[in-house]
């Protein structure tokens, strides 16, 4: 390792160096506190970047999948069979298609004119049913083997309202619910039936600030399905009803719980099961409805996007009205991402937060309309053909993965003096030679790293000393460090950034390593 020699320093007094290890930023990124609060462990910004909980990697790429439909895909749903054979179909705005192997489509399933669907899985007793809405064409339900447009008159049919204007379902304790378009009004069939006369609930005198009903969930307080589960409507105006019990036609099994102002929901896609909970997304962030339900009034505090609560609100400011809003848990990755388009059809991005540590980062380069797990893998829908996300290998087709991490800016553990950062050094676990970028900013602030730079080592080595491109032991990745003198002047407080273009490598951020000289307080 270079050791800096002792100099008389520019601050003006004599300088020694000393030498620093700091982990990288698996905290995640903060865009919250302010630059001189945050931990050595939270990040700035931390893009492509996954953070781990002992690392942050950069992402996982995608591979083109299923492609030709007639439309743009807007909606992916998938049916769970009986057999274990499950399928993924994508709704666009001619019709559904059968997106569930790699290649080229077939014909479409089922006649469509909007693609934007409300999804669900149910079964009445002889048949499991995939039944998604959109309120404007017939519900469609598909049984494993037919498609089927209901209406009045089908099989199974639904009457005493109008199908078309069916935009929303929801199963609740063995019932199908549904709501319609403009409407504080729900709408329900008899227990275990996929069809029949519905009959309606209303909410208006319940519903203070107007509106119409955006969506319904299921909020389990337990570990799973049971007594203790709550039947959750919400608002356009960000109202929540909850009632528990299992038959809204009886006074004695259905009683209101209670009414909570949550913040406006984000679209009709704006609940997601997390594990025993449901988050909701709001125009003041992601909440879990466990902690909105235990008061009257909603606690920033209490949102699971809190870290990232500037973005997240700005984000919500300026695309709040665009189609794409979704938060969905891919549980092979210990994930849930929240995907945020900032125009349809157009360039979108992903918060994505580290389940087990509660960690952030943003995703860029995939530009989903909707996102699916098929069979415990990550699927999107863009353009007129879906994506398998998160692949291994890093592929993003013929496009490289930029990820970009600037952690918290440091003291270094002095903050009453000065330093000057001699020398920085990532270290970096990797399974091929990469190109990268790094550079050190000085007291909050933030210049622009641009170019590249490439680091080949002579000879790789595997742990075990296994060589790299011959055999694989301990992982198959190698530990790689190099020096940088960086141009920066001195200051009380520094970072070192990463910018790092990868294809096919696999790559972990470990830590920073920085060499840096000490000297009295700057005039």
């Amino acid at each position: 390792m270079r050791t800096p020699l002792r100099q008389k320093g520019r601050i003006g007094q004599a300088q020694t160096s000393s030498t620093q290890t700091i982990p990288a930023p698996v905290g995640g990124w903060n865009a919250r506190d302010a630059l001189a609060e945050m931990p050595p462990t939270d990040a700035v910004a931390l893009e492509n970047w996954f953070p781990r909980t002992s690392y942050c990697e950069v992402r996982g790429g995608y591979t083109t999948h299923a492609t030709g439909m007639t439309g743009n895909g807007k909606t992916l749903a998938v049916y769970n069979a009986l057999s274990g054979t499950n399928t993924m179909y994508c709704y666009t705005a001619s019709g559904i298609y059968d997106v569930s192997a790699a290649g080229a489509v077939g014909a479409s399933k089922l006649a469509r004119t909007n693609g934007k669907h409300v999804w669900t899985m149910f079964g009445d007793g002889t048949s499991n049913y995939l039944i998604a809405v959109n309120g404007v064409d017939k519900p469609a339900y598909y049984n494993g083997t037919t498609w089927t447009a209901v209406d009045g008159a089908s099989t199974p049919a639904i009457t005493g309202i109008t199908t078309t204007t069916i935009s929303y379902v929801n199963a609740f304790k063995g019932r199908l619910f549904f709501l319609v378009n403009n409407s504080l009004s729900f709408y329900y069939l008899a227990a275990g039936a996929a069809g029949g006369a519905v009959t309606r609930f209303q909410l208006d005198a319940e519903c203070v600030r107007g509106g119409y009903l955006m969506a319904l969930g299921t909020l389990t307080l337990d570990a799973g399905d049971g007594p203790d589960d709550r039947f959750i409507a919400i608002t356009s105006e960000g109202e929540c009803i909850v009632y528990q019990g299992t038959n809204p036609n009886s006074a004695a099994s259905w009683s209101k719980v209670g009414a909570f102002y949550i913040g406006k929901p984000i679209g009709r896609n704006c609940l997601c099961k997390f594990g025993g909970d449901l988050v909701v997304l709001t125009q003041n962030g992601a909440f879990p409805l466990t902690k909105a339900i235990q008061s009257n009034v909603i606690d920033n505090k209490e949102s699971l996007s809190f870290k990232i609560e500037n973005a997240f609100n700005d984000a919500s400011k300026l695309y709040f009205s665009v189609y794409g809003w979704k938060a969905i848990v891919f549980p092979k990755q210990s994930a849930m991402l929240v995907n945020v388009p900032a125009a349809e059809d157009g360039d979108h991005s992903q918060y994505v937060m580290n389940t087990i540590t509660k960690s952030w980062c943003k995703f860029t380069g995939w530009n989903a309309e909707d996102f699916a797990i098929l069979n415990n893998e990550l699927y999107f829908c863009s353009g007129t053909g879906t994506a398998k996300a998160w692949v291994a290998g890093n592929p993003d087709g013929t496009n490289d993965i930029v990820a970009y991490g600037k952690p918290a800016f440091t003291n270094f553990g002095k903050g009453g003096v000065g330093k000057q950062v001699k020398l920085l050094r990532p270290v970096l676990e990797v399974n091929a030679t990469v190109s990268f970028l790094t550079g050190v900013d000085i007291d909050y602030t933030d210049r622009y790293l641009s170019g590249t730079a490439t680091y080949t080592p002579s000879t790789i080595y595997l742990w075990g000393s296994a060589l790299w491109g011959a055999s694989i032991w301990g992982g198959g990745l190698s530990t790689v460090k190099k020096w940088t003198s960086p141009s920066c002047y001195p200051g009380y407080a520094a970072t070192g950034k990463i910018k790092i273009n990868v294809r096919t490598t696999t790559v972990r951020w470990l830590s920073n390593d920085y060499v840096f000289e000490i000297g009295g307080p700057m005039s």
